[in-house]
């Protein structure tokens, strides 16, 4: 879990047992492994708020957990699903309540940006660094689940468009990017630079948040053509001759 020592195992009851105080759920992430559960940005909130998270690094972890539901009256709740109650106070609400308003031109923005590809974008109040991320929805598979899936060598293709969980892009608001971003919004939302930069931070929440890059090769030419406008100098098209000295 997020707080064992060198990987040391976690039951449920010693997790029940070690519980902050009004703790009411029971917190998991399922992932490769330990590692890579420790980077992902879904942990960020809970872990600098002092809740533990499970890591679940089997593939029959993930399936054992969501058919048990509860566990000593506990919800177990996956942290890689939307709609994550940090449990916090009547104040916070409203103040996320505040700022999800300020943003929603903003946020509506970039679902039409992003199209089919998400259900809807919102506010986060998982996120702590990280510009944005990938939640899916609560019945759906997760991200990691979805990878063990589409793994099978007699998938049904169909099952699993039906089963995929919709996405759910979660953005930070107090990320320089998402804010450089809502400026660059505000100026002029038909930038292309803008959709540019909305496009290349989808495709970085799908490689943070577990999920296979649909188009590598867009991902690659949206990063390079950032790099070429970075300073406010269009990118050029042709091919410049190396200078000899």
């Amino acid at each position: 879990s997020s707080k064992s020592d060198g990987g040391a195992l976690r039951s449920l009851s010693e997790y029940v047992a070690d519980m902050k105080e009004g703790q009411k759920a029971i917190y998991y992430l399922a992932a490769d492994s330990t590692e890579a559960a420790k980077k992902m940005p879904f942990l960020e909130k809970l872990v600098k708020d002092g809740y533990e998270v499970l890591y679940l690094t089997e593939p029959i972890d993930e399936v054992a957990v969501t058919n048990l539901v509860k566990f000593d009256e506990k919800d177990l709740v996956d942290v890689s699903k939307e709609d994550l109650d940090l449990e916090t106070s009547e104040e916070e609400k409203a103040k996320e309540e505040e700022t999800a308003k300020e943003f929603k031109p903003f946020t509506d923005w970039l679902a039409e940006v992003y199209g089919a590809k998400v259900e809807k974008v919102v506010v986060s109040n998982r996120l702590a660094d990280t510009p944005c991320v990938l939640v899916t929805s609560k019945f759906g598979w997760s991200a990691n689940m979805e990878r063990i899936m589409k793994a099978q060598a007699m998938g049904d293709a169909r099952a699993m468009e039906y089963m995929r969980g919709k996405r759910i892009m979660e953005i930070n608001p107090e990320s320089a990017v998402m804010q450089q971003l809502k400026q660059k919004f505000e100026q002029n939302k038909d930038d292309e630079v803008a959709r540019r930069m909305a496009d290349v931070c989808f495709d970085t929440a799908l490689l943070t948040s577990g999920f296979a890059l649909e188009d590598p090769m867009e991902f690659a030419t949206n990063v390079y053509k950032l790099m070429g406008e970075d300073g406010g100098s269009a990118p050029s098209s042709e091919a410049v001759e190396p200078e000899v000295v």
